[in-house]
């Protein structure tokens, strides 16, 4: 688990990794943690749908900056090798 989430720390870091989709990450960290919501909580169903929504928006996110991060390295990688 914390190899994984030093992949992730690096894929940040990557300059590679377009800025949107990091920030898009973070918007996405702070809708979750944040007790205001576009759809109050207390509504049966839709209360808690588009907290599922920005949170499975988010794994994806996550999910494309880490194979961005691969790609880069890979290619990187070929280019170093004669």
């Amino acid at each position: 688990m914390l190899k994984k989430f030093l992949l992730f720390i690096q894929a940040l870091l990557n300059p590679a990794v377009p800025s949107r989709l990091k920030y898009e990450i973070g918007i996405c960290v702070l809708y979750f943690i944040s007790p205001i919501d576009f759809v109050p909580d207390f509504i049966p169903f839709s209360g808690r749908a588009d907290d599922l929504v920005v949170l499975l928006w988010g794994i994806k996110r996550i999910y494309d900056v880490i194979k961005l991060h691969r790609q880069h390295m890979q290619a990187k990688k070929a280019a170093s090798t004669p």
